[in-house]
């Protein structure tokens, strides 16, 4: 049976068996096959067993769909390549589906997220097009935090006040 192995550390051994006609993976659990992890999008690519190969497509994911590290949209996928989905990697095991099939390479998976600096360094090697793992904005965070402050400011004023109305009777 034609398999994909997941090589990728933290999920290494974890295998979807491609007997389905139309399989759907991605992060959230009402896929095909789940890999609950943050660079996968919630309905990341859709696979199709035709014959030897896998054609697969590319569901308008965050962080890219790429066969042996090229990105695609839709392409087909051979025994012994490497699909890579956001920062996960799997093999197609082709029909034999043994141990032997396993990577020969295993990636390490950032622990806790990614790391500011990383972040501000900026993706070496990627085009200018690639929006993989971009820094969002924290313009948000920064507001709360103002509007918070004002707010304890307030609250103290208040509880000053109060005090000196009760001393002053």
């Amino acid at each position: 049976m034609a398999k994909l192995v997941v090589i990728s550390e933290g999920f290494t051994g974890k295998t979807v068996e491609l007997k389905a006609d139309k399989i759907i993976i991605g992060r959230s659990e009402d896929n095909s096959f789940q890999i609950p992890e943050g660079s996968v999008s919630s309905h990341h690519c859709e696979l199709s067993l035709k014959g030897d190969a896998v054609q697969v497509k590319d569901l308008g994911s965050t962080n890219g769909t790429f066969i042996n590290d090229k990105k695609i949209t839709e392409g087909t996928l051979t025994k012994g390549q490497v699909l890579r989905l956001g920062s996960i990697e799997l093999r197609f095991a082709g029909d034999e589906g043994g141990s032997s099939a396993v990577a020969t390479k295993t990636v390490t998976l950032p622990q806790g997220g990614v790391k500011l600096n990383d972040l501000e360094q900026g993706s070496k090697g990627v085009s200018k097009d690639d929006k993989t793992f971009a820094k969002k904005s924290n313009k948000v965070n920064k507001i709360f935090i103002l509007i918070g402050a004002v707010a304890i400011v307030i609250l103290i004023g208040a509880v000053v006040f109060a005090i000196n109305q009760l001393k002053g009777q």
